[in-house]
């Protein structure tokens, strides 16, 4: 009896990384592989990435005025034509991946705005 209680908790516990990873919000996965890099994981910005790219690191912070104010339309309209030194993405990503993408960035810049 005492090794099927251990047999079922192994089994528990070797599926919570499959588990955790189903419930990653919408977006996620696409928003690590394709902006993270420059936003970061949080949407704050990659300082190391503003001094190879010779920008202002404060450009790449997602909850900054500027970003705030744009609509979602605007902001997916420069995620699919580019703007700047941000590249364009219209042709490297899925339409649905990009729709969720604007979905996930938008959640980062509510917990950015949230946290002045």
């Amino acid at each position: 009896m005492r090794w099927r209680a251990t047999t079922i908790a192994f089994v528990i516990a070797s599926m919570q990384p499959l588990m955790a990873g189903a419930q990653d919000a919408p977006g996620k996965a696409a928003y690590d592989k394709n902006c993270a890099s420059c936003h970061g994981p949080d949407g704050a910005g990659v300082a190391k990435k503003a001094a190879v790219l010779k920008i202002d690191p404060a450009l790449l912070n997602m909850g900054r005025d500027e970003v705030a104010k744009q609509t979602k339309e605007e902001k997916k309209e420069i995620t699919l034509n580019g703007k700047n030194k941000m590249p364009a993405y219209g042709k490297k990503m899925a339409a649905a991946d990009v729709d969720a993408v604007m979905d996930y960035s938008m959640s980062l810049i509510a917990k950015l705005r949230a946290g002045k």
